[in-house]
Order: structure tokens, then sequence, then C-alpha cells
């Protein structure tokens, strides 16, 4: 029975990872579209997004999963690639999503509901 309680544990991990990345890749794209609004509904997606998955797998653990995939895609688009494109640009939106975001991420985690 322990056996399934950790397979259940592990997928709901994979889960919170997958759901992260996929808020952290939402607010990439939106964050320096439809300015100034953008970047408000990338950070409001951010917030929601974390706290959601805490409820949606039931427990405080996953918010930082979530959260740290979050944080992995982010600086992965602000840095330059292989032929140097990268996706958030070094300006005002850009700065502010960086480091807004990662503040939501955090009051996020640390909410306990």
């Amino acid at each position: 029975m322990q056996k399934v309680a950790r397979q259940i544990s592990l997928l709901s991990a994979i889960g919170a990872l997958f759901f992260g990345a996929v808020i952290g890749f939402i607010g990439v794209i939106l964050h320096n579209s439809f300015e100034p609004f953008g970047i408000l509904l990338a950070l409001l997606t951010t917030g929601v997004g974390i706290n959601f998955a805490g409820q949606l797998f039931g427990a405080q653990k996953y918010k930082l999963i979530a959260a740290l995939a979050w944080i992995a895609v982010a600086l992965r688009a602000g840095t330059y690639g292989a032929s140097d494109e990268i996706l958030i640009i070094s300006n005002l939106y850009g700065n502010i999503f960086l480091l807004g975001g990662l503040l939501v991420a955090f009051i996020a985690v640390v909410k306990k509901r």
C-alpha cells in the first residue's frame, strides 16, 4: 500500500513540474505582448497558477515544485540560445516579469491557502 502512495506522490510531483513549466511558458509569451496588460496577465497567471498547483495536487510542496519549474523556464527564456535568440529581453517588461514573477511565485509558495 505504501508503494502505491509513493507512486501517486511521484506522479503528483511530475504533474506539478509540468504545470509550473506551462505557467512559465505562458508568462514568457504574455509578458511582452499587449503592453501594459500583458505583464499584468503574466504576473496574475503566475500567482494564480502556482496557487492552483497546490490545490490541484493537495500540498504546499507541489507549489514549490511548480515555482521551481516556473523559474527554470523563465531563466532559460532570459538567456541566449544556440542561435542567439532570447525571449525575455532586458527591457522594462522583461525585468518586471523576472523580478516581479519571482516575488509573486515566492508569495504564492509561502502563502498557506
